[in-house]
């Protein structure tokens, strides 16, 4: 399976936002899950898109509620956005948290086709394509719910968005809907949009902390290229190592254990490949090492030992070796980061 064939995914800790919500209505896990067994401790599993959608539809039966997602959306905290939640709250401008969102967004909920942000004349608009292999309603607007609560919460500013536009019939209802968004909805369009006013951008946050930003935005690079990019060993495997490299010593044997397979079965794969153990840990830390250099806030010495290093004289070698360049010569070669919304 490649990347581009893998199903759409959601973190667990987002999904965790409707368990928080059921829970506290009485309705207990185990019924909602109907026996599908899901560890809801494991901060980095992950479920089908699919499967997330279907327990949405079933927490909405189970409770009466036609319009749960957008009940569950109005009750998202940081921490059901895993560390993406703290890097965007940590932000200066909701702009700055918007660049944020586009780099890591698959951490929290990985599609296909991913999703667009257009600065236009005088809006913003954030469009996703439908899935069409299933309706996903209450997911889709606690998406939107979420979204906009969330930007409301880390601004403590209460506007509503300019338009909502819905891929599906109007319902019957519409007073939670103009409720919670406050604006034009739209039914039956060709995808989700969300449109906010352009000034938005500009809108500081109530709680920015840059050194915050920094520490979380390490981590977030780290979960990104710890992400499985298809069910072979291989790439498994190179999400493993990069979870593990600033926790200790990586060994073949240690990955294949939390693989669930034999070290055999492992070493199989990495012959077959043409690669090595030792290769296999080359490539992640060269990927991560580059990752870790664009982040002005890390010295070469972070960087180092994030990347599990026993010494900084170390890390200077291999990372010669991978490029042909010092670290600190890669680093100022690097251009200025610039943001796409500097000019709004």
């Amino acid at each position: 399976m490649t990347e581009h064939d893998m199903p759409n995914t959601v973190s667990l800790a987002y999904l965790q936002a409707l368990f928080d919500y059921t829970r506290g209505r009485g309705l207990d896990d185990v019924r909602l899950l109907g026996g599908t067994p899901l560890n809801l401790r494991d901060g980095e599993a992950r479920c089908t898109e699919a499967f997330a959608a279907r327990l949405f539809e079933e927490a909405a039966v189970l409770l009466e509620d036609g319009t749960l997602g957008l009940h569950v959306g109005e009750t998202i905290r940081p921490g059901h956005y895993g560390v993406l939640g703290y890097v965007l709250m940590n932000c200066a401008t909701l702009g700055e948290a918007l660049d944020y969102l586009l780099r890591y967004q698959t951490l929290v909920i990985a599609l296909k086709g991913g999703f667009g942000i257009l600065a236009e004349e005088e809006c913003l608009v954030v469009c996703s394509p439908p899935d069409e292999e299933w309706p996903m309603r209450q997911l889709a607007e606690f998406n939107l719910a979420a979204c906009i609560s969330f930007m409301r919460w880390v601004t403590g500013h209460h506007g509503s968005p300019q338009r909502i536009d819905f891929n599906y019939p109007a319902p019957p209802d519409l007073a939670e809907y103009r409720r919670l968004f406050g604006c034009e909805l739209r039914f039956d369009q060709p995808c989700y949009r969300l449109v906010l006013p352009l000034a938005w951008l500009r809108m500081p946050l109530i709680r920015p902390d840059a050194g915050m930003r920094a520490a979380m935005l390490r981590l977030a690079e780290q979960q990104l290229l710890s992400l499985p990019r298809g069910d072979d060993v291989l790439s498994n495997a190179r999400s493993v190592i990069a979870r593990g490299l600033s926790e200790g010593p990586v060994d073949l044997a240690g990955v294949a254990e939390r693989l669930s397979i034999g070290a055999r079965t492992l070493q199989r794969a990495l012959q077959a490949n043409g690669s090595s153990f030792s290769g296999l840990i080359d490539d992640v830390r060269q990927e991560l090492a580059k990752r870790y250099l664009a982040d002005t806030t890390l010295t070469v010495i972070d960087a180092a030992f994030l990347l599990g290093f026993s010494e900084q004289s170390a890390f200077q070698r291999a990372f010669k070796r991978w490029t042909g360049l010092t670290p600190g010569d890669y680093r100022r070669r690097l251009p200025a980061a610039g943001s796409p919304w500097d000019n709004a």
